[in-house]
């Protein structure tokens, strides 16, 4: 399966996708946004516009990177539907940014 779209500039890392994120992408997007964190990619900016929904399961993976990511110091940064542009560097920044464009998800 290849759900994810990742695009590497210098250091920075943009991950995009149109799927639904559910139990299904769930365990690929953990492995893509891991070996991110892992080679030292930063900013991850990871775009969800095209994304029609988002799962707890996916939401788990966002948060775990997300908090990894801020104890790395930098935190993620979410494109959400709507023109939002959001920084997010723990689970409770994450589920709050996400809010704004999948209520149910959060």
């Amino acid at each position: 399966m290849n759900s994810f779209v990742v695009v590497r500039l210098d250091g920075a890392a943009l991950v995009w996708t149109d799927w639904t994120l559910n139990g299904t992408v769930a365990p690929e997007l953990y492995r893509v946004l891991q070996e991110l964190l892992d080679t030292g990619a930063k900013p991850v900016v990871i775009d969800l516009v095209e994304v029609p929904s988002i799962d707890s399961s996916a939401v788990a993976v966002l948060a775990a990177a997300a908090v990894r990511a801020g104890q790395l110091g930098f935190g993620l940064e979410l494109r959400l539907p709507g023109g939002h542009a959001i920084p997010v560097r723990d689970a409770a920044q994450l589920r709050s940014a996400l809010m704004l464009a999948y209520p149910t998800a959060a």
